[in-house]
Order: C-alpha cells, then structure tokens, then sequence
C-alpha cells in the first residue's frame, strides 16, 4: 500500500485519509454516520470475506479512496470535481485538526 503515498495531496484520489475520517466520506444509514468502530472492523476483521486495505503510520490507521471503493465494491465519488470537492473538504479537516 505504500504507493498510495502520494506528496500533492489536493489532487490525488488515492492518498491516505485518517480512519476516523472516512465515515464523513460514507453515505448515512437510518440518519446516522457509521461509526468510526464500523471501519475499524473492516480493517481488522473484515465483512462477508473481504478486508479493507489500510496501513499503519505513526499509530494512526490510514485508507485510501481507492481500498473503500475496492471494499464496498462501487465507486465512492463519480466525477473529478466530486473527488476534488472531497479532497478540499478533507484537506482543510487535518488543517484544523493540525495535520
């Protein structure tokens, strides 16, 4: 997975987003977000025989779009402006978060 180490963060799809990020990235189920423990389980355990893909850096578990689309089985975002709007948004999270 280390390829999806990319440096231009705003315009790469593939680069790494913090676990806890993703369920802002998922559609909601019932009106809720799913939980962040939800991921963690599909990282570790997996759901109906598959894993999601993610690396370790830092003590931080890290995915990137590409493993969700791979792990949910469809396309998370359609067009380059869906990825560039959620690249921006994710960018601007780990700003004021300080990452």
């Amino acid at each position: 997975m280390d390829e999806h180490i990319m440096t231009n963060r705003t315009t790469d799809p593939n680069r790494l987003i913090p676990l806890k990020a993703l369920p802002n990235l998922l559609p909601k189920r019932g009106g809720k977000k799913i939980h962040y423990s939800t991921l963690y389980r599909w990282a570790t355990k997996g759901a109906r025989g598959r894993r999601l893909d993610t690396v370790m850096i830092g003590g931080i578990r890290f995915a990137s779009l590409e493993a969700l689309e791979r792990f949910i089985g469809n396309p998370v975002l359609e067009t380059p402006q869906e990825v560039d709007d959620l690249c921006g948004a994710i960018d601007s999270a780990l700003d004021e978060a300080g990452l």
